[in-house]
């Protein structure tokens, strides 16, 4: 018996339709993937910035009326953009930690005296996310850091989708900026130079010791021991162990998962918020595992060593009180970013 002959019009209809399915069901793989991976924002899509400039002119403007009246360090602003800073004393400290000092690491020393000759203002707080998308907006640049941070799990995992406008945790405007690499930083204070016609930059390695200890010989600015954190610093806690179940964290809590509004704890006795906990610090100097004056006069950076490799002060959010410490130094490749990693800039002043 032969096969029934199917209209030319019939044969036709049909592989039409059966390409109209396919690309219905590719199309619909594509937009559940999409709704996987989750688009990158962009920086309009995200951030207010006419808002946000809005606002901070208003509170350049209040400062600039109020600050010969304000009491304590010396402060300068010299750009509703850029960061409010403190003036920082002039003098020298022991940095390093004692061989004594618990939970130490060995490159942590020996301890040596420096001498902060030249005067410097220093950023009040870490770099907010709304003066990094100012720099942004007005440069158009473009991070090639790679973000490590947490994505459901516990353990740090790269993800593409990772950037300083989507940590893979909320932030606000008033958060650190934070997924930068050290790239990113010199470019900010780089700009900061340019839109303001001062000597921004990175403090150095010893220089961001000096000011975060601000004149204490101990571990912590607020004392030897870990107690007290949870006023004073935004690090692993109970808050974090909630989520971080395997953490080892300190016995207290600050409220914070993440990262916290910058200013939300107290300052060390130079006025200067965050300098331990919140994020990790940005700072000039090449990665050297002896941490000695040698290559540092006054308190300079150390540009010699492996400068593929920079360093980062103070610890974080998801730092063990073991890393929130004065001494504490973290080395990693200039290209790495992390949910964790910010800056605090330093400005150079004339004598």
């Amino acid at each position: 018996m032969s096969s029934p002959v199917v209209p030319q019009q019939y044969w036709r209809r049909g592989i039409v339709v059966a390409m109209l399915m396919m690309l219905l069901t590719v199309g619909v793989f594509a937009g559940a993937l999409t709704w996987t991976v989750g688009a990158t924002p962009t920086l309009e899509e995200t951030i207010d910035m006419p808002a946000w400039r809005l606002e901070r002119g208003n509170r350049f403007a209040r400062w600039t009326m109020e600050r010969q009246r304000s009491e304590g360090p010396a402060e300068i602003w010299d750009h509703p953009d850029a960061p409010l800073m403190v003036v920082v004393p002039i003098g020298g400290a022991e940095i390093g930690s004692p061989a004594n000092e618990s939970e130490r690491f060995a490159e942590e020393g020996p301890t040596f005296q420096i001498e902060v000759l030249h005067p410097i203002a220093v950023g009040k707080y870490s770099v907010t996310r709304g003066e990094y998308a100012s720099f942004v907006q007005s440069t158009g640049h473009t991070s090639r850091a790679v973000c490590y941070g947490y994505d459901g799990e516990t353990e740090l995992k790269k993800r593409s989708r990772f950037t300083w406008l989507n940590p893979g945790f909320p932030q606000t405007d008033e958060h650190p900026v934070v997924c930068v690499g050290w790239d990113d930083a010199k470019a900010y204070v780089d700009w900061l130079g340019r839109t303001t016609g001062h000597d921004y930059r990175l403090l150095s390695e010893a220089e961001w010791e000096y000011v975060a200890r601000a004149g204490t010989p101990t571990a912590r600015w607020w004392g030897a021991n870990v107690e007290g954190m949870c006023s004073a610093a935004n690090g692993a806690d109970l808050t974090a162990k909630d989520r971080f179940t395997d953490w080892m964290v300190a016995d207290c809590r600050d409220g914070y998962l993440f990262t916290s509004p910058v200013g939300m704890f107290q300052p060390n006795g130079f006025g200067l918020y965050d300098t331990l906990g919140n994020v990790w610090e940005w700072v000039e100097d090449c990665w050297n595992e002896r941490y000695d004056a040698a290559g540092a006069p006054n308190g300079g950076p150390r540009l010699s060593g492996d400068c593929r490799m920079r360093l980062l002060r103070g610890g974080s959010w998801h730092s063990h009180p073991r890393y929130l410490r004065s001494a504490t130094r973290r080395p990693d490749l200039v290209e790495n970013g992390y949910s964790a990693y910010g800056i605090r800039v330093a400005r150079t002043l004339k004598n």
